[in-house]
């Protein structure tokens, strides 16, 4: 799309508007000076079409107008649930780590524990024999 190309559209709209309003008046003037029912109506056809073209234009730009709104209400939206949803989730991640965490770390130390005491009397009972031994009991 070139950018001359809204340009073009416009002059376009232009001279379709200047045919009508030549056109109007043309006829308007004719009608002044001598009546013709085939020039009033299509007087009556110009206006009725200038109408309908005004009513085409409305419409476009009443379409334009909701595109904007609403691309403009989705990225609003967009970021407001992007932000409540990352919030959430580091809250929600936080919290489940931490549990997992914290639940790793006592069976862990529980496991760690338990095998050291078992060494831990295994080195005691050892040293015990060995001890009653040296001693001759």
């Amino acid at each position: 799309m070139s950018l001359l190309t809204p340009f073009r559209e416009r002059r376009t709209q232009f001279y379709v508007e200047l045919l009508y309003g030549a056109l109007f008046i043309a006829g308007f003037a004719y009608l002044v000076f001598r009546f013709d029912p085939r020039v009033a109506a299509f007087e009556g056809g110009l206006v009725v079409g200038y109408l309908l073209r005004v009513w085409e234009k409305m419409s476009i730009y009443e379409r334009v107008i909701e595109e904007t709104v609403s691309e403009a209400a989705e990225a609003q939206v967009e970021t407001e649930v992007e932000r409540q949803v990352s919030d959430e989730v580091a809250a929600e991640v936080e919290q489940q780590v931490d549990a997992a965490v914290d639940d790793r770390i006592d069976d862990r130390v529980e496991q760690q524990v338990g095998e050291l005491r078992e060494e831990v009397d295994g080195r005691i009972e050892e040293l015990a024999e060995r001890d009653a031994v040296e001693n001759g009991q």
